[in-house]
């Protein structure tokens, strides 16, 4: 009798085979950082924030505590002969403060979330090579790396069409978002928004780069008080210059269309008031030695706070696999009726780096950072007690104003 092992590996044979095609599809991307450091008073690392300024509260190198990652699978459902694709894609994020071995993502402080969960129908001919997509997403996320500040964010879920060529190098985008906002009770009318969001993309300026723009709407679906619908307007400018990019960014918001789609820092209702903004980042790669970005910008939340910043890292590459980097930033948030609170903040940082160039990465790095701030930012952003620096008078500098960490990270995307 022939050996039933022997019958059963073609079978097997196949189903290896079968697992390997199906594996070519799937893509694994993902972002972690993850590190230790020490603070110059006791308690370990402090991260310096400005309550009010948006990303990371502050210029990000030497300036980020704990453990972060995002884990991202995309897979291709169908591929057809017409060059038309059916994916899904998938993310999951995580965060732990990074104080011991092991840590529970259920326990309190540590967290695991869904990011991205969406589906998508790619270089359909009746959208002129567009594609359609329904679920949660990033959306088309412009930021400040150096800062961590999504200036023009309305990911969430969502559905809509995207990248439909106009002419020439044109391209349009149209997208629907929905925050039911629901909360304990289950009610659907708490926060409930939608959200209109029209762009206008690689509009050609010729030897003046390009241009994208933006129209947002957002209906209040809601019976709460203080609740406003609103609209925005966004234009960012891009400009080759020195190797790199520069872009200018304007927008203005009414309603609850903050500069766009920004949350609001002290929690105070019924600010949804609108805002405007302006900002200019730099990203230069003069060399293949010398690279770097600077920032500058200020935003206006009406009948809330103002918030202005500026801030550069310089990078220089002595080999393909150290680098050397400065970070040095101002913060300076107004809110209504109060003083002037700022921050500022000094890091340098010897690397190792895969490679060359600013985007390089991984990055193993040391650093040590100095900050340095004033009362009102130590007493309180939104008056006594109202957001401050370092845990102010109650946290480990006390009445001091100035205090310094360090330590080693390790940062990379893929």
């Amino acid at each position: 009798m022939k050996d039933k092992r022997f019958a059963m590996l073609p079978i097997a044979t196949a189903a290896l085979l079968a697992a390997a095609s199906s594996a070519q599809a799937l893509e694994f991307h993902g972002y972690f950082r993850s590190g230790i450091g020490w603070g110059s008073k006791d308690g370990g690392q402090t991260c310096f924030s400005l309550p009010g300024a948006q990303g990371n509260g502050n210029f990000r190198l030497g300036n980020e505590c704990g453990t972060y990652g995002e884990l991202q699978f995309d897979h291709n459902l169908f591929d057809g002969k017409d060059g038309v694709k059916f994916d899904y894609h998938i993310m999951l994020g995580y965060f732990a403060p990074g104080q011991t071995d092991f840590e529970n993502l259920a326990a309190g402080g540590n967290h695991i979330a869904l990011r991205q969960n969406w589906g998508e129908a790619k270089n359909l001919p009746f959208l002129n090579g567009g594609s359609a997509w329904i679920g949660k997403r990033y959306y088309q996320r412009h930021d400040v790396h150096i800062t961590d500040f999504f200036y023009w964010n309305n990911s969430g879920p969502g559905a809509g069409i995207e990248k439909i060529k106009l002419g020439g190098e044109v391209k349009g985008s149209f997208a629907i978002f929905r925050a039911n906002g629901n909360n304990s009770a289950n009610n659907p009318n708490n926060n409930a928004t939608t959200m209109f969001d029209g762009r206008v993309h690689d509009i050609n300026l010729g030897g003046a780069g390009s241009l994208e723009a933006g129209l947002q709407y957002n209906t209040a679906d809601t019976k709460l008080p203080n609740t406003k619908s609103g609209t925005a307007v966004s234009v960012e400018w891009s400009l080759p210059v020195l190797g790199g990019v520069n872009k200018l960014f304007v927008t203005k918001g009414t309603g609850s269309a903050n500069a766009p789609n920004l949350g609001n820092p002290n929690n105070t209702p019924g600010t949804q008031d609108g805002s405007w903004g302006i900002q200019d980042t730099l990203q230069w790669q003069v060399s293949p030695n010398i690279s770097g970005m600077a920032v500058a910008g200020h935003w206006s939340f009406k009948n809330n706070y103002k918030w202005s910043y500026i801030g550069a890292r310089p990078v220089y590459h002595f080999s393909d696999y150290f680098k050397l980097q400065a970070e040095a930033g101002l913060n300076r948030v107004t809110a209504q009726n109060q003083a002037a609170a700022k921050l500022a903040k000094f890091t340098i940082a010897p690397t190792l780096v895969a490679g060359r160039g600013f985007w390089a990465r991984p990055e193993l790095r040391f650093f040590y950072t100095y900050a340095k701030w004033n009362d009102k930012a130590r007493d309180g952003v939104f008056g006594p007690g109202g957001g401050t620096v370092a845990g102010g008078t109650a946290g480990p500098f006390g009445t001091s104003k100035s205090g310094s960490s360090y330590g080693f990270q390790v940062e990379a995307w893929f």
